[in-house]
């Protein structure tokens, strides 16, 4: 039975970051994440003896007739379409057009806007046969088998289906998986690693793999926990973390890896778990990976360094400790700039990021952030406009204060500016705050000369050079 998971097209300007993207946004430049759990889906898939393609329609700048007609040829039995908030309009476009097109396709929807409004995409689109709520691999797999062998849908967890009566019908939740060692390595046929080059990555080739799921702390802005994967952390083993490395080096000709955990950090014996797997098979690979400022030591980042990686993003979101604790981040200035200060002392680049626009924000804790974000010693850091998507906390607080600006979902691409008006700013306040914290940041003279100094070899001049690449291409692509 032939099966296609996609990553479809996301029309219009610029480039859809969709797939595994914490926030789905548009941007200037196509530096577009792996697709990782497409891929686990497409290899699971595979390993049960289906005739699977994956495609991403993004990153082979396909519109939404030549998607068609792709799928058209290959002539599918089952459709997974990975959906998101902003590009849900031309989402359902491309589904409407697709069961015109291609006879006696089932088509399902998956991602975080699918997990939220399930109910509603079924009892709206009568093109749409079944929504994938929470993660998507096995939900995929069993309605596959179901329809492979004429069973009913009734019993797998996690869909919201349409019976043959027109019911709209909700399945029971689905457990998120446990025991993750026990999936396939992600297809990487399908998927090709050098098609997916970040701006932050300074390898010639980098690898992304993700060594665990699932975040137990509670921030209000954050997707991902509320809808796909839960805040349930579950690990895979040191072992086959370090065995996934391994192969990438030997049959990718990969020089890097980028670990895309929510939170890398978390769990300290897993950190050395893996670092000292790492150094007892001698393996040389550079690394990096996202951090939590409240949970690294200096005796673990000797670790990490040891083992390879070089790098490390932070979640830092806010100057202002009044904000930090109002969006559930919990952590301080204080511990932010503890742990950029032992990160900097063992030797490691330091990344972070920077939310302005959530609820109780006003001009004086917009300045508080860009100001400490200056003096905080980061090598570089990002910047972005809170999006209130459905399924997080500020979401629900946004639409129950009257604060929400939006007419349709497309606004929610990071291209529209201000979607929110906060307690103290109006949305006019927020016009262009992005632009300017970029440019306010990028020339101050201490942030130019600390990005100089780092520049040592190839790999660090390759790294500063994409961001600068990058850099620019925010300021004069988000007008807004």
């Amino acid at each position: 039975m032939k099966v296609i998971v996609a990553n479809p097209p996301w029309p219009g300007e610029g480039y859809g970051a969709r797939s595994n993207v914490r926030w789905p946004h548009r941007r200037g430049d196509k530096k577009l994440a792996f697709p990782i759990y497409l891929a686990y889906t497409t290899a699971v898939l595979k390993k049960n003896g289906f005739d699977v393609k994956g495609i991403d329609a993004v990153q082979k700048d396909m519109e939404i007739p030549d998607f068609v007609r792709e799928i058209k040829r290959f002539n599918p039995r089952v459709l997974i379409m990975e959906v998101s908030t902003p590009s849900i309009e031309h989402d359902i476009k491309t589904a409407k057009e697709i069961k015109k097109a291609v006879n006696g396709v089932f088509l399902a929807f998956c991602g975080p806007h699918t997990t939220y409004f399930h109910k509603e995409i079924i009892d709206k689109n009568d093109f749409v046969d079944a929504c994938i709520r929470g993660e998507f691999e096995y939900t995929s797999r069993d309605i596959c088998i179901a329809l492979k062998k004429g069973d009913s849908l009734e019993k797998i967890n996690g869909l919201t289906y349409r019976d043959s009566n027109g019911k709209t019908v909700i399945n029971p939740e689905r457990e998120r998986i446990q025991n993750l060692d026990e999936l396939p390595l992600p297809d990487r046929e399908d998927f090709k690693i050098e098609d997916y080059q970040q701006a932050f990555y300074c390898g010639e080739k980098t690898g992304l793999l993700i060594s665990s799921r699932g975040c137990p702390f509670q921030c209000t802005y954050c997707l991902w926990p509320n809808t796909i994967f839960s805040h349930q952390y579950r690990m895979r083993s040191s072992e086959k973390v370090v065995d996934e490395i391994e192969m990438l080096i030997r049959e990718e000709n990969i020089d890097e890896i980028f670990f895309d955990d929510d939170e890398f950090t978390i769990n300290k014996e897993k950190v050395r778990g893996i670092c000292n797997e790492i150094i007892a098979r001698g393996i040389k690979i550079k690394w990096h990976c996202m951090g939590r400022v409240d949970v690294v030591d200096e005796e673990t980042l000797h670790l990490m360094k040891r083992a390879g990686c070089y790098q490390i993003f932070y979640g830092f979101e806010s100057g202002s400790n009044r904000m930090l604790q109002l969006m559930k981040k919990n952590t301080t200035r204080e511990s932010m700039k503890r742990a950029v200060a032992l990160t900097k002392k063992v030797g490691l680049v330091v990344g972070g990021s920077f939310i302005f626009g959530l609820p109780q924000e006003s001009r004086e804790t917009v300045k508080e952030t860009l100001d400490f974000a200056k003096k905080l010693g980061a090598d570089w850091v990002q910047f972005t406009l809170a999006a209130p998507f459905p399924g997080t906390e500020f979401f629900e607080e946004a639409k129950n204060k009257g604060l929400l600006q939006i007419n349709d979902w497309s606004e929610l691409d990071g291209t529209h500016g201000a979607i929110v008006k906060t307690e103290n700013l109006s949305k006019k306040d927020l016009e262009g705050i992005i632009r300017k914290a970029y440019i306010s940041y990028y020339t101050s003279p201490r942030i130019i000369w600390q990005n100089l100094k780092r520049v040592k070899n190839r790999n660090d001049a390759r790294r500063v050079a994409r961001g600068i690449k990058s850099v620019l291409s925010r300021i004069f692509y988000y007008k807004k």
